[in-house]
């Protein structure tokens, strides 16, 4: 499933302050990508794939799970052939605490990602307003989700009220600023988001209140943003990535992609030199995982 990005570069949704953007168009053949990519309308609907059946073992009965070591051998050479800092995470959808990872990089900015649970948690008070912000997960645009964070009150109130949502979804340890942490940054995209944590937060996701139509838009992700996760048929994915504090990029993305007799939460990052790198590089690591999917037992509500 070797990808091929090519992007424009605008003002990143995730990186620029409280503006638009994070950029990358996708064709097919090799993965290179120009630029942080830009903001658009909604896009139009992913075709998903159907979850892969269960294969009959030589006896007649399903294929034994893959036991804990395999999984995690498996999960090592997705990370292998990437030479800069990064990490990848799954677990069954609906089981908050069978997080495998792998990779050498663990917890960081959530950037953009932070939008899914925000989403969730508007949607739940006022479902109009998330149709009008769609866009704060389609194309990552930063204006719609600080929408969403002022009809949470802002502040303290929205804070508390996003905490509530990661909790709800396995995730009782990240902690949601209050109060601006990076000049130039919305609040809520600071937040400190480990892999393992948003793995178990992607694996209580679908099963949430409010989460339905969430997911959904997580399935229209514009094309300049279908790298990585987005190459995986079926996936419901968002993307957040922007610049560290000494240079460098942070490049993330988490979601849902479809297993063995059910879905598979998914989390991966890497730290790399720029955004280009950072998105070919998830591509690469999502290229390596994809074969894996149908042995990688999935879940359900």
């Amino acid at each position: 499933m070797a990808l091929a990005l090519a992007a424009v570069l605008a003002s990143a949704g995730c990186a620029g302050p409280g503006g638009s953007g994070e950029p990358v168009v996708v064709t097919e053949t090799v993965a290179t990508v120009t630029g942080a990519p830009v903001q658009g309308g909604v896009g139009a609907p992913a075709e998903f794939a159907e979850t892969p059946p269960v294969v009959p073992s030589a006896t007649g009965g399903p294929t034994p799970a893959p036991s804990a070591d395999v999984v995690d051998a498996e999960l090592a050479t997705v990370v292998a052939p990437i030479s800069l800092p990064a990490g990848v995470a799954v677990a069954p959808v609906g089981d908050h605490g069978g997080v495998t990872a792998a990779g050498t990089w663990q917890t960081g900015v959530a950037w953009s990602t932070i939008k899914v649970p925000l989403a969730v948690a508007v949607a739940r008070s006022d479902p109009q307003l998330l149709e009008w912000s769609a866009s704060a997960i389609t194309t990552s645009d930063n204006q719609a989700a600080e929408s969403l964070w002022s009809a949470l009150g802002g502040g303290q109130s929205a804070a508390s009220t996003l905490m509530a949502v990661l909790a709800e979804g396995g995730d009782t340890v990240s902690q949601v600023p209050s109060v601006p942490i990076r000049a130039g940054y919305s609040i809520f995209g600071q937040t400190r988001w480990s892999l393992v944590d948003q793995a178990r937060f992607a694996a209580g996701l679908p099963c949430l209140e409010g989460s339905a139509r969430v997911v959904d838009l997580m399935a229209q992700i514009s094309s300049d943003q279908r790298w990585g996760l987005g190459g995986i048929p079926g996936a419901r994915f968002k993307g957040g990535w922007g610049p560290g504090d000494d240079g460098g990029y942070l490049v993330r993305q988490f979601g849902v992609v479809p297993g063995a007799g059910g879905d598979l939460a998914v989390a991966m990052a890497v730290e790399a030199p720029t955004f280009e790198a950072g998105a070919a590089a998830l591509t690469t690591m999502a290229d390596r995982l994809a074969p894996m999917m149908p042995g990688l037992t999935g879940g359900a509500c």
